[in-house]
């Protein structure tokens, strides 16, 4: 019995110091899982700024969807793993649940015996026992009675010895319960705060979907209003009579507005872009691109306000969705002289100039003739 009650305290010291010492290993993770979160958030606050912008490209709203897909299925797979780590925790708990009940019992049963033999020998007082070895009727009978009463009085000390270790090993193991309970409490906690992450990242990819529909929908409804006005256009510029009789220069142009391209040259949606689209405010100022006369300066239809500057050489520039026109057919304008201001006249989707460069009416990419 006393060789079973050491074994169950260094089982009872092992699982405590493994108890507190996973509680000092976690308290590091759960700051890193804390940190992890939070830049998350971070992260998904900084996508519905942009998401709420007025101005957004197929290319961005598509960085921002697989840039929250990432982080999705990273969240869904911690997700996986709290939970994992949860219901280990939880079997912990019930195991050591359950051996807290037996040591009770033990407990109870060993408080039971003490307190029998208490009684027993209060019963019989302190000079029973010597009553007991006088009462012999021989020399053997003495040393039976003798060896017999060690023997009690033996086991009553090993009784009580064995209820102390009891007694410790349920304290230890209540402190390691404990331990388990708050990593238990920490874990649930993490699995609410990545839910609530989850469903955040749902719904702005979903949002980011739904932006990413309709600004395709938008940019091919333009597209196909753009290139419902390309035989006026044509006609426009071959009105001028600008041919080119040589090589096609495409140094000495400037930006006419600085942002970013928000719709590049090329096939897109279905549809053939024949320029770039470059974000600005409404107002913003619209130079020249380079020196040239103003061979139109109207309505555009689908173009909206739209001005179309002659290089010479047949090379033209044309800027579409004006809010304004500074300039009228047949002015004479330097590089970067205010022409007009961004807006979104005509089919625009937002406020946005659309530029183009046309080679004898035929469109080339303007890319290649800006710096």
């Amino acid at each position: 019995m006393a060789v079973r009650g050491k074994g169950s305290r260094r089982t009872a010291i092992v699982l405590l110091l493994l108890a507190l010492s996973m509680l000092l290993a976690t308290e590091p993770a759960v700051a890193g899982r804390r940190d992890r979160l939070a830049r998350t958030r971070r992260e998904l606050r900084a996508a519905r700024a942009r998401l709420a912008s007025l101005v957004q490209d197929d290319r961005e709203l598509l960085g921002i969807i697989s840039g929250i897909s990432r982080e999705l299925r990273s969240t869904q797979a911690s997700l996986w793993a709290a939970r994992q780590r949860l219901a280990l925790v939880e079997t912990r708990i019930h195991g050591q649940e359950r051996r807290l009940d037996q040591l009770g019992a033990q407990r109870a049963r060993r408080a039971a015996t003490v307190a029998t033999r208490a009684r027993e020998l209060y019963m019989m007082g302190p000079v029973a026992h010597v009553e007991a070895l006088l009462e012999t009727s021989s020399y053997g009978d003495f040393v039976d009675k003798s060896v017999a009463l060690s023997y009690v009085m033996g086991y009553d000390t090993m009784v009580i010895q064995d209820l102390a270790t009891l007694q410790d090993r349920t304290r230890k193991l209540r402190s390691a319960l404990v331990v388990q309970r708050a990593a238990e409490t920490d874990v649930r906690n993490e699995i609410a705060d990545r839910e609530a992450v989850q469903s955040d990242l749902l719904g702005t990819r979903t949002e980011a979907h739904r932006k990413l529909d309709s600004l395709i929908e938008g940019e091919r409804a333009e597209i196909a209003a753009l290139q419902r006005e390309q035989a006026r256009i044509l006609s426009l510029i071959r009105a001028s009579g600008s041919v080119s009789t040589g090589p096609v220069s495409r140094a000495g142009f400037a930006w006419p507005i600085r942002g970013r391209i928000t719709s590049p040259y090329g096939r897109r949606h279905g549809g053939f872009h024949t320029g770039i689209d470059i974000d600005c405010e409404t107002g913003d100022p619209i130079g020249a691109s380079k020196a040239g006369t103003v061979i139109a300066a109207e309505w555009g239809g689908g173009y909206g306000n739209m001005t179309i500057i002659d290089h010479g050489n047949g090379v033209t520039t044309l800027y579409a969705h004006q809010s304004r026109l500074y300039v009228s057919k047949g002015d004479r304008v330097e590089q970067r002289r205010r022409i007009g201001a961004c807006g979104e006249t005509g089919h625009a989707t937002g406020s946005h100039l659309h530029f183009e460069v046309r080679v004898n009416g035929e469109h080339r990419n303007p890319r290649g003739f800006l710096p």
